[in-house]
């Protein structure tokens, strides 16, 4: 198999040669590989088997393209990861698990981040050595993030920080959080929030993980007690953490819906052998959804391509993905009823996890009624 040299960052990557050769590597592609497709219904060991081809991954250079040299990429943009993830999504790779928050969390990072923390930590989550999770959501402050209670008091060269955070994805599995704290007085809102980078190890950190409904327990509860973060791991400036927090929600509602929505169509394809004629409107809901899905997540991919954000545009992205996602499960369930009970051979316990996670996806990253009302009141005008 051929390998992007690591070092060849000498040259401008061309994206057609960048996606021939990357097709040579994964044809048949490695053993881990091979492994990251099998359906596993354990979330643990799957985290583990994706660890391992994403370790692959960096190692012979692939994931290293579409990030800045200075950070220890190899240069291009998110059109080279963007056809990074179809490509592996398209060879039956099921999904990104931890590895989403790459397109969510880490382009804020790179952008806002400090410079020399960031070149060292990013190339270690995309080996898959180190991991990440964001916390945002609270307890008493879920849609209302302005809420949020969480503090930082500066002390000295560091921050001490207080307070918890619920919903955080991947956290049981993260070494590190983007954590969104409040550094004004309460009566600031979102004029007073910092988001800090937490090594989620230290003292003072405890994780306790949530199983949710479809049997994983990606998300967790996070309580952090006296914890000292270092002044020098401010993302952004100290009280513009909003501004970090909508760039994160551009990628999360906006541009990840390209990525994730990849792997959608592998699932309806999946399922595809087992229609029926009954299955006809269910099929053609779910083609027509994905289409949609595609038209917006490929305009946000082409806007960050150029440095620009999509903003409340981000809204449209999120409510035609989940419509997307939703109709594919629901196509699922109509062609394989077993889905719906308890059999535990691994493809059906998987497509059992994957259903049921469909019906949360109009919670999580901002409920359907958030999109609504801020395309209403930001892109329409509306009261």
């Amino acid at each position: 198999m051929s390998a992007l040299a690591p070092d060849t960052v000498d040259r401008p990557l061309d994206l057609p040669t960048y996606s021939t050769e990357l097709a040579r590597w994964l044809d048949p592609g490695p053993d881990s590989l091979a492994a990251a497709c099998e359906p596993e219904p354990d979330y643990e060991r799957r985290v583990e088997v994706l660890r391992r081809f994403m370790g692959d991954l960096h190692a012979a250079g692939w994931s290293r393209v579409g990030w800045p040299v200075e950070l220890g990429g190899a240069g291009g943009s998110i059109v080279h990861r963007a056809a990074m993830w179809e490509a592996l999504a398209r060879r039956g790779l099921p999904g990104m698990a931890l590895f989403e928050h790459l397109e969510i969390l880490a382009p804020v990072l790179a952008a806002h981040g400090p410079t020399d923390l960031v070149a060292e930590l990013l190339p270690e989550y995309l080996s898959g050595r180190q991991l990440w999770a964001q916390g945002f959501s609270e307890p008493d402050a879920g849609s209302d993030l302005p809420s949020l209670r969480t503090t930082a008091v500066l002390d000295g060269d560091h921050y001490v920080v207080n307070g918890n955070k619920i919903w955080t994805s991947w956290a049981r599995y993260a070494t590190w959080c983007l954590l969104l704290v409040r550094t004004g007085d309460a009566a600031s809102r979102h004029r007073g929030l910092t988001a800090l980078v937490v090594d989620l190890r230290q003292p003072g950190v405890e994780v306790r993980a949530i199983e949710q409904a479809n049997g994983t327990d990606e998300l967790a509860e996070v309580h952090f007690e006296d914890v000292h973060v270092p002044a020098d791991r401010v993302v952004g400036e100290v009280g513009g953490g909003w501004a970090v927090a909508m760039h994160i929600l551009s990628h999360e509602r906006g541009t990840f819906a390209w990525f994730r929505h990849c792997f959608q169509y592998q699932e309806l394809l999946a399922t595809a052998h087992r229609a029926t004629g009954r299955d006809d409107a269910a099929l053609g809901d779910a083609l027509l959804d994905l289409a949609a899905a595609t038209a917006a997540g490929y305009d946000g991919i082409a806007a960050h391509a150029t440095g620009a954000t999509l903003g409340p545009r981000a809204a449209f992205n999120k409510l035609l993905l989940c419509a997307a996602e939703q109709s594919v499960h629901d196509r699922a369930l109509a062609g394989d009823p077993d889905i719906a009970v308890g059999l535990q051979v691994p493809d059906v316990a998987v497509r059992r996890q994957e259903y049921l996670f469909s019906r949360i996806v109009t919670v999580y990253g901002g409920s359907q009624q958030m999109q609504l009302d801020t395309i209403a009141k930001q892109i329409l005008g509306l009261p």
